[in-house]
């Protein structure tokens, strides 16, 4: 496995935690933007076309389907939770 996935991911891992208990510690995303997480999952969506016909590895398809997951997940839970759409 390369080293440098690894930490790219695992960073990325990071990233999403320190969201999560930055939302749930102020009850806030005042400042995060609900567009810029549509985007990103439409970007998830489209890089990760290839679970559908090509196996890799089951690290590589099991980070994918946590990243798809999460933001598939994130999207709706802020656009109920959160008071802040961009606009």
């Amino acid at each position: 496995m390369n080293i440098f996935r690894l930490a790219g991911d695992m960073t990325h891992l990071c990233s999403i935690v320190v969201l999560l208990l930055k939302i749930n510690a102020t009850k806030s995303c005042a400042g995060l933007s609900l567009k810029t997480q549509e985007l990103y999952l439409a970007v998830f969506l489209t890089r990760y076309l290839d679970l559908l016909y090509s196996y890799i590895s089951l690290y590589n398809t099991c980070m994918k389907l946590i990243f798809i997951g999460y933001i598939s997940g994130r999207v709706p839970h802020w656009a109920l939770f959160c008071a802040c759409r961009s606009r």
